[in-house]
């Protein structure tokens, strides 16, 4: 299977830089996977969506107030 490098390292004995693509064995993709080193081609990564953007109302920041000591 063909995954895409993330972080520059050594893989099989050679120098891999970040956005190669490289097919690897089940075993090593799998340990790579687990650090953090490479993706799979097929997986997309995590979209954060701003939920903001579709608001129309404006809305005022509550303020708390302080509770007084007696």
């Amino acid at each position: 299977m063909k995954y895409e490098v993330l972080k520059g390292c050594v893989i099989a004995g050679q120098g891999r830089k970040v956005g190669d693509i490289v097919e690897l064995d089940a075993g090593q993709a799998k340990e790579l996977l687990a650090i953090g080193r490479i993706i799979s081609t097929g997986q997309k990564e995590e979209i954060i969506i701003d939920r903001s953007v579709g608001l129309t109302e404006q809305t005022k920041l509550k303020k708390r107030k302080s509770k007084k000591a007696e």
